[in-house]
């Protein structure tokens, strides 16, 4: 067991995760969260959290989640996510001169193909079975 398996965060981070890590989830509601910005010397300030069907963590949406929001569900009201499905995966980021890890939001779609270890030679013209 994992130390995130047995003390699960209240909100998804990037770094608990793999490289090619990527959920696909349903968006259970989306609300505004009070965030107490004492450890930034800032005061309380408010946040959009979304949270899914079946997990235990929220994905707190700044403007950039927000957009990929949008895009994943055509809906730019977030009263109306409820319901869609989307994916989320693990990505990287430029941050003071880094890259960081960021966990992002895009449409659900067909998981990527895998690739065959053997290709099959294309079908060949003429011989014995083609008429002329």
């Amino acid at each position: 067991m994992r130390k995130t398996d047995a003390y699960p965060s209240k909100y998804f981070k990037a770094a608990n995760y793999p490289d090619d890590w990527a959920l696909t989830v349903e968006v259970e509601m989306a609300r505004l969260e009070e965030f107490d910005g004492s450890d930034r010397g800032k005061g309380p300030t408010k946040k959009l959290v979304v949270y899914f069907r079946k997990q235990q963590s929220g994905l707190v949406a700044g403007p950039v989640i927000w957009d990929q929001f949008i895009a994943a569900t055509g809906e730019d009201d977030c009263d109306n996510w409820k319901g869609h499905r989307v994916e989320l995966y693990r990505d990287y980021t430029p941050f003071a001169g880094k890259n960081v890890p960021c966990i992002r939001v895009r449409k659900t779609g067909a998981p990527p193909k895998k690739k065959s270890a053997k290709k099959s030679p294309p079908p060949t013209k003429g011989g014995d079975d083609e008429k002329a």
